[in-house]
């Protein structure tokens, strides 16, 4: 049987079918495409057209679920390149720009996939629709939008600087990176969990609900519930949780795990009995250091430096100068692995964060940046390139380790800094008052 959904190609299949216009209410076509972009999702592509009114629109929808998160992501635009980035926007998602008070809800251009610069023109032309009519009815009111869409057209000349927002409560929208697989100095990501407001909107609060409830009486079925289980074999801690693919009740192991010459750090595994999601996070049970830590390691010997085992934290930047590739604190969470491993995961994680380094949609610059990174890398498993790995935490609570210990490591560098106010502020330590703070301020 061949698959419904296949990979993006000139040759897919597109499937027809009459429906009614909206506009005339007479029978038009309407065009439909399941594919997958290439490192992204799985899509619809839908296109509608009507011969007796020329009434017509496209639209995008993912094929898949909501992401676990939602998404919010933040472009600072500074030129005209910035208005040419490509951007898909889901029915879910909301684009705001501060600087004028423009809003686009989700109900307009839902689905859609353009670019910054196609989505100010498309709220520029919805704004002058009708605009001659309510110059003779409403002047004032015309007034105040050919004001406004003298903003936007400033915008769109690309010599004033702005603010794009687009806030995806789904996860399903996204913003190019030309820069990948380097940092983008321009665009911040920022994933969060739903509100409740959020999931109503999506639509899961009711089904969440009603797992909920079957949930329990399947529990008021059990004689007795054990919240913590304590393993005695071996200091494995298990307790409730929930699963955060299916909202179901799902379990959660944690163990302490003392590191030599190091700390002592809480691996916890989420497991799913309901859908088979499995999660692992990697968390420090010591706090805050006193001073960030940059760790450099050369790497000279690979059989020996690849199995090395490391600790990246959550707040750690990830650095290997000589691909130019940086991966902010964020990215891949807490891990602890080996090197190989950490490798495998920065490998995986460059080819899903940035599907437009592939596919029809990319430039030659990009796809070649992309993969001349993600062939570095495969000869860096390979043990066929020796580079520096540079692991910069302003939290102290990462680790690489140290093959020669007790005694100092040559091809292991670690430094201490004195953390900057952004740091503190990133961190959420900043305001943080830690003495008499039962008397307030």
């Amino acid at each position: 049987m061949d698959p419904i959904i296949v990979n993006l190609s000139p040759e897919n299949p597109v499937h027809e079918m009459s429906s009614i216009c909206m506009a005339c209410y007479r029978e038009g076509v309407t065009k439909l495409m399941l594919t997958k972009i290439p490192y992204f999702k799985e899509i619809i592509v839908s296109s509608f057209s009507c011969e007796s009114c020329g009434n017509s629109n496209n639209a995008i929808q993912p094929a898949a679920g909501v992401s676990d998160t939602g998404v919010k992501f933040t472009l600072n635009t500074i030129n005209e390149n910035d208005l040419n980035r490509q951007v898909i926007k889901s029915e879910y998602a909301t684009i705001t720009i501060p600087e004028i008070e423009l809003e686009i809800p989700p109900e307009s251009q839902k689905g859609s996939s353009s670019t910054v610069e196609g989505f100010l023109s498309k709220t520029k032309e919805g704004i002058l629709q009708q605009q001659d009519a309510r110059r003779e009815a409403y002047p004032e009111v015309a007034s105040q939008l050919d004001n406004f869409v003298a903003k936007i057209d400033n915008l769109l000349s690309g010599m004033k600087s702005f603010t794009f927002v687009l806030n995806d409560p789904s996860g399903n929208s996204f913003i190019e990176n030309p820069h990948a697989p380097k940092d983008d100095p321009q665009l911040r990501t920022e994933k969060y969990v739903r509100s409740k407001e959020d999931e109503d909107i999506l639509g899961i609060t009711s089904i969440r609900e009603s797992i909920e409830k079957e949930d329990k009486l399947n529990n008021d079925n059990l004689e007795e519930q054990t919240p913590v289980m304590h393993n005695e074999n071996t200091d494995v801690i298990s307790f409730d949780a929930v699963c955060n693919a299916c909202g179901r009740d799902a379990k959660c192991n944690m163990k302490e795990v003392n590191i030599p010459f190091f700390k002592t750090i809480l691996l916890m595994a989420n497991v799913c009995d309901h859908c088979g999601y499995k999660d692992s996070e990697v968390k420090s049970a010591g706090g805050i250091a006193e001073k960030g830590q940059r760790i450099v390691l050369q790497i000279t010997d690979p059989s020996m430096d690849l199995v090395r085992d490391i600790l990246k934290s959550e707040t750690a930047k990830f650095e290997i100068p000589e691909l130019d590739l940086s991966m902010t604190s964020g990215c891949l969470g807490g891990r602890f692995t080996t090197l190989e491993g950490l490798l495998e995961q920065v490998k995986e994680q460059l080819l899903s964060i940035n599907p437009f380094s592939f596919g029809d949609s990319s430039s030659n610059d990009n796809t070649g940046s992309m993969n001349r990174v993600i062939s570095g890398l495969d000869d860096i498993i390979k043990g066929e390139r020796k580079v520096k790995i540079v692991l910069e935490d302003p939290a102290g609570n990462s680790f690489i380790q140290n093959l020669y210990a007790p005694d100092n490591d040559p091809n292991l560098e670690v430094t201490t800094y004195v953390r900057t106010d952004e740091d503190d502020d990133a961190l959420g330590i900043k305001d943080m008052k830690t003495e008499d703070y039962e008397n307030g301020s």
